[in-house]
Parts: C-alpha cells; sequence; structure tokens
C-alpha cells in the first residue's frame, strides 16, 4: 500500500512508512489545521483525516462517491488518538504494563455480547453483564488487558458454552490436550483472577506481586507479549492468529461509552461500519457470495476444509458486503442460535443456500422476498456460533451438505458447475 503524509496548508507531500504514521497522528498538537494522509487501497483511495481533536476515515473509489468508514467523537487531544495498531504491531503488545486501548469499559462489552444475539449462558454460574465486568475490573487490580483476557475466555469457552465454563475455568486452565477438564475454581469470581494472575506470571514470572489474593496455578511457561502465547499457553502455533480474530470481533463491536460523571480522558474508540458494496463476480445464473478481489486476494480462503462438514467459512472482516449467489427466494431470515444473524435462500435451481454470522441491521431481505444473482442481502460479521468474523456458507440438497468449494472456483473461472454435481465429501476435516 503506497502511503504519503499531506499537510493542508502548505501541500507538503513526503512519503512515509505506515508504522511512522501512526506515530505522526499520534503526535500531532490540539490545532484546528487539518491533517491528512492518504493510503491507496485497491479501487480507490483511503483517506485519514484529523480536525481538532476529531478522526476520520473515510473511502472515495474510482467513481468519487465517498463513504465514511470510521469516526471518533472530538475527544481530548493526546497519542491515543490513532487508529489501533495492526495484527502484528498487536502481537508484540506486552501482557502487563501496557494497554493498547484503555477505553473499552465494561458498557462496550456488554454492547459487543448483545450484538451476537446471544442469551446468557446456561453453563456460567454468574450473569453475564456481571462476568465482562470483572475482566475489567480485575485486568485493571493486575497491570493486565480485561478486554483482551475476556477474548481469551471468549476462544477458549466458545462463549461461554463448554463444560469447563460450570467449573469456573474460562481459560482452559491445566486443561491439556487429551483431558476431559481443566481445573475447577471455587466462584466466576475466582475463575476470572486465577486467569487474570496467571496471565500476569507468564509476563512477570512467578514471583510477580499480585494486588489480590493468589488464586492462579503457577505458570509453567513464560511469554512477555499476546502473540507469545502461540505455543505456550496453548500448544497451537496459530493460536494468536484465532486471538486476535476474536478480539477483533469484541472491537468492531463495541460502541464508544463513558462512565457518568468519571474523568475520563480517553479519546472514544473509533467504530467501523458496513464497507461500500462493490461489484460481485457474477458468471451465467450463478455468482460469488462475495466480491471478486477477495476471490484473487485470497484464493485459499475459498478452497480451505470446513470443519466436521462440508461447507466454507471465508474469513473476511465484519461489514463486508455478502452477495445471493443465484436467484431465488428467501425462507429463512435468523436473528439467533448457531447461525446467528442470516439468510436463507431457495434458489430456482432447487437448492438451499445458506449465509450465517451477519452483522446485525444489514438483513436487506424478509421471508418471501425474490433475491436475483448478485443482490446484496447481508454484511458479515461475527454473531452466532463463531470465534471470529467470516461468512459461513453451505449449499443444502435435501438436507445434505454439499462441498461449495469446487463451486466457488468454477464460477470464479468462469464456468459455472451445477451444484447438484458438487461432493458430499472431501472438504471437511
Amino acid at each position: 500500500m503506497n502511503v504519503v503524509w499531506e499537510r493542508t496548508n502548505d501541500r507538503l507531500r513526503a512519503p512515509l512508512g505506515e508504522a511512522e504514521l501512526r506515530r505522526q497522528l499520534g503526535r500531532l498538537p490540539d490545532t484546528t489545521q487539518e491533517w491528512i494522509a492518504v493510503m491507496r487501497a485497491a479501487g480507490g483511495i483511503l483517506y485519514l483525516s484529523r480536525v481538532g481533536r476529531t478522526f476520520e476515515v473515510t473511502f472515495q473509489d474510482l467513481q468519487d462517491r465517498t463513504w465514511t468508514v470510521w469516526k471518533t467523537p472530538p475527544g481530548p487531544d493526546h497519542a491515543a488518538e490513532r487508529p489501533d495498531l495492526d495484527l502484528a504491531d498487536r502481537a508484540n503488545v506486552p501482557i502487563h504494563g501496557r494497554e493498547l486501548d484503555r477505553r473499552r469499559l465494561d458498557a462496550d462489552l456488554r454492547a459487543w455480547w448483545a450484538s451476537t444475539g446471544r442469551a446468557q449462558p446456561a453453563r456460567l454460574g454468574i450473569a453475564i453483564d456481571d462476568l465482562l465486568a470483572l475482566y475489567i475490573s480485575e485486568g485493571a487490580a493486575e497491570g493486565v488487558r480485561g478486554d483482551m483476557a475476556l477474548a481469551q475466555a471468549v476462544l477458549e469457552t466458545g462463549h461461554f458454552t463448554n463444560s469447563d465454563t460450570s467449573r469456573h475455568n474460562y481459560a482452559g486452565i491445566a486443561h491439556y490436550d487429551g483431558s476431559a477438564s481443566g481445573t475447577p475454581f471455587a466462584s466466576p469470581l475466582v475463575g476470572v483472577r486465577a486467569q487474570i494472575q496467571l496471565l500476569k506470571k507468564y509476563a512477570l514470572g512467578n514471583d510477580a506481586t499480585l494486588a489480590n489474593p493468589n488464586v492462579a496455578p503457577r505458570a509453567g511457561a513464560s511469554a512477555t507479549t499476546w502473540g507469545g502465547l502461540a505455543g505456550s499457553w496453548a500448544s497451537a502455533t496459530n493460536y494468536w492468529t484465532v486471538l486476535s480474530s476474536m478480539y477483533d470481533s469484541i472491537a468492531a463491536h463495541a460502541v464508544a461509552s463513558s462512565t457518568p460523571g468519571a474523568a475520563d480522558t480517553s479519546p472514544a474508540p473509533a467504530v467501523p461500519v458496513a464497507c461500500p458494496a462493490g461489484t460481485p463476480a457474477i458468471s451465467g445464473d450463478y455468482a460469488l457470495p462475495l466480491e471478486r478481489r477477495w476471490y484473487d486476494e485470497h484464493p485459499q480462503w475459498f478452497t480451505k476444509p470446513h470443519h466436521d462438514y462440508p461447507a466454507a467459512d471465508i474469513p473476511v472482516p465484519v461489514g463486508t458486503p455478502l452477495y445471493a449467489v443465484t436467484n431465488g427466494v428467501v425462507v429463512g431470515t435468523p436473528t439467533s442460535g448457531k447461525c446467528g444473524i442470516g439468510v436463507l435462500f431457495n434458489g430456482d435451481d432447487g437448492i438451499q443456500y445458506v449465509y450465517c454470522h451477519g452483522q446485525p441491521g444489514t438483513q436487506r431481505v424478509r421471508v418471501g422476498d425474490r433475491v436475483n444473482v448478485g443482490q446484496l442481502i447481508l454484511d458479515s460479521a461475527s454473531t452466532g456460533n463463531s470465534t471470529g468474523p467470516h461468512l459461513h456458507f453451505g449449499i443444502r440438497i435435501g438436507g445434505i451438505n454439499h462441498c461449495p468449494q469446487p463451486f466457488f472456483v468454477a464460477i470464479a473461472d468462469g464456468a459455472p458447475v451445477s451444484p447438484r454435481s458438487l461432493p458430499t465429501s472431501g472438504c471437511s476435516y
């Protein structure tokens, strides 16, 4: 991505790397002059602008149409007023002693949970709102990121649905590969505290000074950064990748909030909104469920196997436009359960197509509506039974799941195949 820095009072332009750009944005003085950084993106330009204490990102496409992508309300002017760090940067954020975003209050986390469409988890021995607040307070006490620890808990427990949840163990503590369960804790408070304290011990050692009575086991490994938990806290080498994806899901749904009467000196976080709809990839009577550029940039997303049964999980960001793959009639618009926010329609070809984990408020069709190939029907997110933002896409023929992967490739190649020819095995693990 080509990045330049533009100061509008004298039109001075000089190329800068993105990391330096972020640092510059964080150091701007409190002034009314406008500072703009221009990042060239595929098919258009992203404008990062700052006027006084307001930070805004807009997108302009090649037809000069413009959308606001992010915007922060006016807030105090200091170095925190900048975009969140990217995945690689966040992997190196220390577990203890540094906060990436101090503004993710418990109200933000409650808003995120509500956006998932999930009710009170049956196995959770505390009201979910109270548990979310515990992560903020316990994390603040020990100097550990409470929101990141929550993301870890949601990942480890499957949104607080696994058997360890009823044992108040929210982080897989001592739940080793091949074992039935992990360490039980006396209460939800103790369970959260044990997780936070164990993270601190990973970062600072088992002799670390704790703010609260020690309830955590000894750390059997060490990790000073969140990225370092891969291969230490968990055996999976991709642990940080999925943990970061979970955190992004939480951050994307959180809303700017503040505690009445509190002297919060941090600006409100940027809140992503839906990306502008692009051009669907149509070939004959069929289309990809996403813009063509996603296939061109990440073809492996469309061919990788699905877990457990024939389907496809395509890890696109929250707010990505989703399109009808053929003509048909809508037969379902779920808003909860495993699918979360979704759309189901029966194609004119006699086949049912399933879209799950969409963004609340973005279903553009109702039951009985007719859809046309390439029609925008939903935006992606991470609602329902999901561990991170993605589109779950399924093809059902007579109630039997078929593999969508060859279907995607054929459409991308301009030679769509009949979905009835798709296999019922060989695309799952």
